[in-house]
């Protein structure tokens, strides 16, 4: 499989966790992936110390725009033919990129993937929602964390802009189902929240 993966992880103020979230990324089965870090605007000095060390990964900066602006701009830089978006303080198990890649080429339709969620906080959860578009207009069921062609992505105008405060990826995927293109649960894969 000749496909080059592009994870997009925006960063601000997060040297603390964006090591691990690289590091997921690092230990993944599939290997063909290039890794883009976007400082949106970082202002402390250890998170800026963080992103000098980084050898392993691309890293551009930016003003500070907020997130839909941050993955927008990772994206623009990709050179991958399928995105795939993390947080800086998330991880992914180590066959999830394989995983989300074959549930895309399984399906053999326009659409994108995502995986199952472990919530760790105070009490731990796992979510496995199956991806249902009319649910998705009235409750945000799926992790941000998606995998999809960067050819889709762009087709539908990436994330807004404007909602700088949360509800990109839910606005996102409420468009994505406006135009036919639907999510479907890596069942392998598992994203660390």
């Amino acid at each position: 499989r000749n496909i080059l993966i592009s994870v997009i992880i925006p960063c601000y103020n997060s040297g603390s966790t964006l090591k691990q979230s690289i590091n997921s990324i690092l230990l993944q089965s599939w290997k063909k992936i290039e890794i883009i870090v976007v400082n949106d605007g970082s202002d402390d000095q250890f998170t800026l110390n963080v992103l000098k060390d980084i050898t392993n990964a691309k890293v551009f900066t930016q003003q500070n725009k907020g997130l839909p602006s941050a993955r927008n701009f990772g994206v623009s830089k990709a050179k991958g033919d399928y995105i795939f978006f993390l947080d800086a303080d998330d991880t992914i198990e180590n066959n999830s990129l394989n995983e989300l890649i074959s549930t895309i080429i399984i399906n053999k339709t326009e659409g994108f993937s995502f995986p199952k969620m472990k919530l760790r906080g105070d009490r731990f959860e796992k979510i496995e929602n199956q991806y249902n578009p009319f649910e998705q207009l009235f409750l945000n069921k799926i992790p941000y964390s998606i995998m999809i062609s960067k050819n889709l992505f762009n087709k539908v105008g990436g994330y807004s802009e404007n909602l700088i405060y949360g509800y990109e990826d839910w606005e996102l995927n409420i468009r994505l189902g406006s135009k036919n293109i639907f999510g479907f649960l890596a069942q392998k894969a598992t994203l660390n929240y």
